[in-house]
Order: structure tokens, then sequence, then C-alpha cells
């Protein structure tokens, strides 16, 4: 794929003009302790954050794919990331009835070895390996968080609940690596 721009965000703000632009909610403050409810019914929030508010973020993304038996998308930025979570993803993969690890590290390191339903691809030369992303299937269709790291710990991105902005999240993933990520299913 033959990107217009460096930045996955970029590459998807550049499909929607006007996201972008939204107010910036803070999520170190009051806001950190929104349920996932809460984020639904906000629909759109853009934020600037570290990896506590992300990481919070995700595992109630994650909940929600376990309880309502949904499919998991999930990116790593390393090995590293990917490993910190290790032990709670071979759970939730099991619990789930498809699942896509994505992540900028080499396929075998993965181990143990995940669920057949749960397809591991690289994303090493892309950008996408700069990348926070947890989307889940809800009610709408596909929904969840995306965000970049950009330095110092910190990141840029949004949770949105459009199956639109989401489903062009997905489509740039599956037109970059050359896979097919489907959430209908």
């Amino acid at each position: 794929m033959k990107y217009k721009y460096q930045s996955f965000m970029d590459e998807i703000w550049n499909q929607f003009p006007g996201l972008s632009d939204k107010e910036s909610t803070d999520l170190t403050d009051h806001n950190i302790l929104w349920s996932l409810d809460e984020y639904m019914a906000a629909g759109y929030v853009n934020f600037t954050t570290g990896p506590k508010e992300l990481y919070r973020l995700s595992i109630l993304l994650e909940n929600y794919a376990v309880k309502h038996r949904a499919p998991l998308l999930a990116t790593f930025e390393t090995e590293k990331r990917y490993k910190y979570v290790e032990g709670r993803y071979v759970e939730i993969l099991k619990k789930v009835p498809k699942a896509w690890i994505i992540g900028n590290f080499n396929n075998p390191l993965l181990a143990p070895l995940p669920p057949q339903t749960t397809e591991v691809v690289s994303c090493d030369g892309t950008n996408i390996s700069d990348m926070w992303i947890v989307v889940t299937r809800g009610p709408e269709g596909p929904f969840g968080l995306v965000a970049e790291d950009i330095g110092d710990r910190m990141y840029r991105g949004f949770f949105s609940i459009s199956p639109i902005v989401t489903g062009k999240v997905i489509q740039t993933i599956n037109e970059a690596l050359r896979i097919n990520i489907d959430l209908s299913k």
C-alpha cells in the first residue's frame, strides 16, 4: 500500500476531515474513571495521553470482547509490550471466537502458541508499528481505541464507536499487511 502520510493516525484522520480538530479529552484527570459505557455514550473522543490510561481502556475493550464473545484485534509496538500482557492474552484468546494479534515482532517468539482462532501478523516496516489499537465488535459494528506512539511515553489518538471510522482503520491495516480482518463474524 502506498501511504500519503508517514503517520497511520494522519492516514485515518485524512479520511475524516474534522475529527482530528475535535477537542482533546484529558484522560489523566477525572475521565480516567470512565466506564466503557461512558466512552460509548461519548461516541468519539480524541486524546493525548500516557500508557496507563490506554492500558485501562484496552482492558475495558478486551473484557467486552470476552463477555460478548466478540472478535478482537490488538496491535503491539514491540515484542516486549506483548510479553507484558501475554498471560492475560493467552486466556482472552481462548474465550473470543477470532482474534488478530499484530505487532512489530517475530512470530516464533509468541509462545505459548495462540489458539487456532488467532492470527499473528508482523507489521515490521509499516506505519502500523507505532500503533496501539484494540478493536472489537459492538452492537453497531467495530469500535475501539486507536493511538499512535509520539515519543516520551505519550500517545495521540481516539476512541470511536463509529463503524465507518473504525472500519477505515481495519481497511487500512488490511491493505497495508495484505490480510483480511473481518470483525463481522
